[in-house]
């Protein structure tokens, strides 16, 4: 009988806390999993999903781990849609990108304000 042995973490606490040990390892992993927001994940805000096919404004529902897989459940908010999304950990290039719509607005912001103060 062959033994496998798992490359990663077993548990969503264990996954985060190998990403503060190895952040190297995890800087693909960091967009949503961090020690900040843990406690809740980012659950309920607003990502901006972009992947080879499209992109469109997401809240995120629900999150888990399993065998080195995130499953990330949104609901699209006009829709009430839903979508999932599943990450392999060891995957260094996921074919999709997740955009905090808060960092959105704070950067549509900056520039708003930089373009204002050039006019005076």
């Amino acid at each position: 009988m062959i033994e496998v042995i798992n490359d990663y973490p077993n548990t969503l606490d264990e996954l985060v806390t190998d990403m503060e040990l190895h952040p190297d390892n995890y800087k693909h992993m960091q967009f949503i999993l961090n020690r900040q927001k843990h406690m809740n994940l980012g659950l309920g805000q607003l990502y901006l999903v972009v992947n080879e096919i499209g992109f469109g404004l997401y809240r995120l529902n629900d999150v888990d781990y399993h065998n080195g897989i995130v499953r990330l459940s949104f609901i699209n908010p006009a829709t009430d849609n839903c979508a999932e999304i599943s990450l392999d950990i060891t995957d260094k290039h996921p074919q999709i990108f997740l955009i905090n719509w808060k960092d959105i607005e704070v950067m549509v912001t900056c520039e708003n304000n930089f373009r204002s103060t050039e006019i005076f």
